[in-house]
């Protein structure tokens, strides 16, 4: 199933507003259909620094990029793009008599080719940067070395199949309105040293930049995607790269502890990954410190539930593929968290149950402390307690005087369960969902939680991680107030389809409520799942354009249903 888009490519903004993004271990290509819209994309990227930024493209003079530039009109693109698909990203140009097949494929390293049906005469500019992807710079001033058809600056290479000609030109004030929206520094200046250029008759030819060390290949067959699932597969390989799981591109392009531990089970464990999950839970278990897996590496550890997510994701592995010898090594890995973890810097032990530090949770911001005894780190905590007894193993507290002391998360007035106890905070969000979906709730009060989520936070895309109806409800993504406090985050939604399957929801029922979510790989990053999307219609999707636990847990939640449409035989 190839993503195609054609006359609604004619629309600036649209193809603006489509991004594509290839990664590899430490590199990738990135970029809007119409050019560079953050200063994040590149077409080469490696180890943090944008080394190749774009191309300037003529064909028989008529120009087929589309970047822009400040002070210019931003409405224009290119009026020749009649046809787009990916992956890999392809483009079709019509010039008079002339057909441009342009595709860029990558492998740790991007090739571009122009496929020519007509004759024209061909102009490529690249445009290099050599900056970190964090700043943007201005009046550049780049050593290279060119020979007759090579091209290199720092270490990387670009080789083409046409004569280079040394002409350097500064393209002035590259605009990138992404990041003018996020309120970042959104203008800056790209050297080109020169332009490779040809007369082509009906015939391809290709650019190919990679680091100098590094031996450039052939490019790898990625297995094309027929369904929905095959896409949510093929992002997945996107973040897994070694014994890590980035959480995030494109600035989230390393391993977080709490990311890794909610992500490997619906993109490595489920899929039957099972070596690729345990080089990643080996590598948190490795970097685990007073029994505590860093939140960020190498040596932030301030999170209360990434070790909970270890265990939880353990437990997965473990009904996967039974106690095997992986499960035997981690038991002293585990042993250790049960003895260490509750008497963290994060995390204590209070009547059997966790209380934790502020701003400890997955909600971190200034504006969600939640310290106190955090719905979903109990039920986290009491998963764990419960999962090592059937181990053999004896915990700090048994899980039945836990499961007991749960109870006090009972909200009789609202019929769902508070956000936190001690102290008790009513407000409405979603975290609770993880307590329902893991049945520490009796059936009756979990159909009411469930209903009083469903009403107040439910939309199209996941559930809003507070009520409307609160005060500090922001509906639409402002920064770090909003970020928690309305956004939708989709990774929620594999713990609320799984909470209503436990509670009986058939499959019928649930399996319309992932339809809108699956339109949205056309949209955004083409083939990914967004960080968020606004709590508001129309529900503009926002964050990081492709997301670890976005699509892990809402590939987790497509299996689930497929797997009850099975038993109820629909």
């Amino acid at each position: 199933m190839t993503l195609r888009y054609g006359r609604e490519m004619l629309t600036p903004h649209a193809g603006r507003a489509l991004e594509f993004l290839m990664a590899g271990d430490q590199a990738y290509c990135s970029s809007s259909i119409f050019g560079n819209t953050r200063k994040y994309h590149g077409l080469f990227v490696h180890e943090g620094t944008v080394y190749f930024s774009s191309l300037d493209e003529q064909v028989n003079g008529v120009r087929i990029s589309g970047q822009q530039y400040e002070g210019t009109a931003q409405s224009d693109s290119p009026g020749n793009c009649f046809s787009f698909s990916l992956y890999p990203p392809s483009w079709i140009f019509w010039i008079d008599d002339v057909i441009v097949k342009k595709t860029i494929t990558f492998n740790n390293s991007p090739i571009i080719t122009y496929d020519l049906t007509g004759e024209a005469d061909l102009f490529i500019r690249p445009l290099i940067a050599n900056r970190s992807v964090n700043q943007v710079i201005r009046d550049p001033h780049i050593e290279f070395e060119y020979n007759e058809n090579v091209l290199q600056w720092s270490g990387t290479v670009l080789r083409g199949d046409m004569p280079f000609t040394l002409e350097q030109e500064t393209y002035w004030n590259v605009w990138y309105e992404r990041e003018k929206e996020r309120g970042y520094e959104h203008v800056e200046d790209l050297l080109s040293p020169g332009f490779f250029s040809g007369h082509v008759n009906s015939e391809s030819v290709s650019l190919r930049c990679f680091r100098k060390d590094n031996v450039v290949g052939l490019q790898k067959n990625t297995p094309e995607a027929h369904s929905f699932q095959d896409w949510l597969d093929r992002a997945a390989d996107t973040f897994c790269h070694n014994n890590e799981i980035y959480a995030g591109y494109h600035w989230f392009t390393e391993s977080w502890g709490r990311d890794s531990a909610i992500s490997v089970t619906g993109l490595l464990i489920d899929r039957g990954k099972k070596v690729a999950a345990q080089c990643v839970l080996r590598h948190l278990a490795e970097n685990m410190t007073g029994g505590l897996i860093p939140n960020r590496f190498p040596d932030n550890y301030h999170t209360s539930d990434a070790s909970l997510w270890f265990i939880h994701a353990l437990s997965r592995y473990h009904r996967q593929w039974g106690e095997d010898t992986f499960i035997q090594s981690m038991v002293p890995v585990i042993t250790r968290i049960l003895d260490q973890y509750p008497d963290s810097p994060v995390a204590k032990i209070d009547h059997h149950l966790i209380s934790v530090a502020p701003r400890s949770t997955w909600m971190d911001t200034i504006f969600t402390p939640r310290e106190g005894k955090p719905v979903e780190i109990n039920a986290l905590w009491i998963h764990a307690l419960t999962w090592v007894e059937s181990l053999g193993l004896t915990p700090p507290v048994r899980s039945a005087a836990a499961i007991s002391e749960f109870e006090k998360f009972w909200n009789e007035e609202s019929g769902c369960l508070y956000d936190r106890i001690d102290p008790i905070d009513p407000t409405l969000r979603p975290n609770q969902v993880i307590a329902l979906a893991l049945g520490l709730v009796d059936a009756d009060k979990a159909s009411a939680a469930l209903a009083t989520v469903s009403k107040a936070l439910l939309t199209p895309y996941g559930l809003r991680t507070l009520s409307p109806h609160d005060a500090r409800y922001q509906g639409h993504f402002n920064g770090d107030g909003s970020y928690h406090n309305g956004c939708v985050w989709p990774w929620l939604t594999g713990w609320y389809t799984e909470a209503l399957i436990r509670n009986g929801t058939p499959g019928s029922k649930v399996a319309p409520l992932l339809e809108p979510i699956k339109t949205h790989i056309r949209e955004a990053g083409a083939g990914f799942i967004s960080e968020i999307f606004d709590g508001d219609f129309p529900y503009t999707p926002g964050g990081c354009i492709a997301q670890a636990w976005s699509v892990a847990e809402i590939s987790r939640a497509c299996r689930m249903v497929s797997l009850l449409k099975k038993t109820d035989g629909v």
